[in-house]
């Protein structure tokens, strides 16, 4: 199974999946490690998902201010296990707490364990749908610090688009394509530029009323996935 094809399969699961809740503005939270069997119907269900070592573990870890998920350091995948964390927050500055799950999915790579990290992570969707459960947005990680945006990311940002013109009106709205590893980068000017590259891939997306758009998770900046989450959670 190629990149493509096996995201394809991948995107097109998680399609039949998307609902479009409306949130209003969050508070304080907390988090701790979910279970499928946890999950339920109500809850708000983010998929995290990118090459291997793009930072979605420590993006999830950021965002819930403890290390609930083990980051790796290599270009293998640490896990081809889905991994979720059971986030808590407050909606609308009210003591009533909404649930979030981040679901973390195995990495998209060339290597020998493609085809099994392929199938866990659509077992996990198969199983998520017998409990419908719906998936309510996608947080799309890529590396501001990669040199080149071809193969695989812009085969990826393509496939998304095309998938797009065939699924239900908004879309796109509930996917946000977010670059990573700023505090890596020599130049910041050179940051900019693929930014700019990648807003224009981003940008032939169809996005309905809303402007699809292209975030930062930046390290030096406070609470920046918190910010990720929060623009992703409002976007209806």
């Amino acid at each position: 199974m190629n990149d493509v094809s096996r995201l394809l399969t991948i995107l097109m699961t998680l399609r039949a999946a998307f609902y479009s809740p409306f949130f209003k503005d969050m508070g304080s939270s907390s988090s701790k490690r979910a279970k499928l069997d946890n999950i339920e119907e109500n809850h708000i269900i983010i998929a995290v998902i990118g090459l291997t070592g793009v930072g979605k573990s420590t993006f999830i870890n950021n965002a819930v201010k403890e290390s609930r998920v083990e980051v790796g350091h290599g270009l293998k995948p640490k896990s081809l296990d889905v991994q979720y964390v059971d986030f808590r927050v407050r909606l609308d500055g009210n003591e009533v707490e909404q649930q979030v799950i981040f679901v973390e999915a195995p990495g998209f790579d060339f290597d020998r364990d493609e085809e099994k990290m392929a199938k866990k992570l659509e077992e996990w969707l198969k199983k998520a749908a017998s409990k419908n459960l719906k998936i309510s947005g996608v947080l799309y990680l890529h590396r501001i610090t990669d040199l080149k945006l071809s193969n695989p990311p812009i085969q990826h940002l393509v496939l998304l688009r095309k998938l797009c013109e065939q699924s239900i009106k908004g879309f796109p709205n509930r996917i946000v394509l977010v670059t990573t590893m700023w505090d890596l980068l020599k130049s910041e000017a050179t940051g900019e530029e693929r930014e700019r590259e990648l807003q224009k891939y981003w940008d032939t997306l169809p996005s309905g009323s809303v402007v699809s758009r292209v975030m930062r998770f930046d390290l030096r900046t406070p609470d920046p996935a918190m910010s990720i989450v929060e623009a992703l959670m409002k976007r209806n």
